[in-house]
């Protein structure tokens, strides 16, 4: 049996980085040797991650372009990019929504992790190696777990990272989706905690219960690694099985 070994030292921009997955990633990549380039809007948040585990910290609106390309230059060389950083909505249907919210939804959710991509490609293609790894959901691979604005975000990520894998993967880039079902963490809903859509979504019982983030940070890890050399442009399910439902 071959054992692939992923050598240490790469740089990991990781967007997100002080929620909860995005806390598990920044420790996994960096116990695994990986310099880890932490991106929040949370300053408080970031610099408790920052005290706890050996990250460069970058406090920035993932929305922004200014705050996209400044994350970026911090980072210098980008190896592997990590697009985390997502919000969800209220579950409401397309006639429900409000036009603000689903403009930050599609902002945070799909613009961002473009804007991300935009910026790195270019260096990686001239390098001819990076990996692009982006955390989309199962609601991006059907279309009746979330409300309206959230659906669209992610089914525009998951396309999106299929059409990178299509355009740059004979250049050497690898672009791969990670969708997981719901997530045991506090992911803020336009600054409010999602606890309605949870209950929501727990109501049948036969379904498995929300994923802890260490296995989706398995996950994500093994895709970014070169043990996942031959998986390109693929929407990965994490969801222990909720897709079956």
């Amino acid at each position: 049996m071959r054992v692939v070994v992923t050598p240490p030292g790469r740089t990991v921009l990781l967007t997100g980085a002080a929620g909860g997955l995005g806390r598990v990633l920044a420790a996994r990549f960096t116990d695994g040797g990986d310099r880890v380039v932490a991106v929040d809007r949370d300053a408080a948040a970031l610099a408790d991650l920052a005290s706890q585990v050996d990250v460069v910290p970058v406090v920035a609106d993932v929305s922004s372009r200014d705050d996209v390309e400044r994350a970026v230059a911090e980072a210098g060389r980008v190896d592997v990019m990590v697009n985390n950083a997502a919000v969800v909505d209220r579950l409401g249907a397309a006639h429900e929504v409000d036009p603000d919210e689903w403009d930050l939804l599609v902002a945070v959710n799909l613009t961002a992790p473009y804007l991300f991509c935009h910026a790195v490609l270019p260096a990686m293609i001239k390098r001819g190696a990076g990996t692009i790894v982006n955390v989309a959901s199962i609601t991006g691979l059907r279309g009746g777990r979330a409300g309206a604005a959230y659906t669209a975000s992610k089914h525009g990520l998951v396309g999106l990272t299929i059409n990178i894998a299509a355009t740059t993967g004979h250049l050497g880039i690898r672009s791969n989706a990670v969708c997981p079902g719901s997530i045991d963490t506090g992911m803020q809903a336009l600054g409010e905690v999602f606890d309605s859509g949870r209950e929501t979504l727990a109501r049948d019982r036969r379904k498995p219960p929300p994923v802890a983030p260490g296995l989706i940070a398995d996950v994500v890890t093994f895709l970014a690694s070169d043990a996942a050399a031959g998986i390109n442009g693929v929407a990965l399910p994490a969801d222990s099985g909720t897709l079956a439902f």
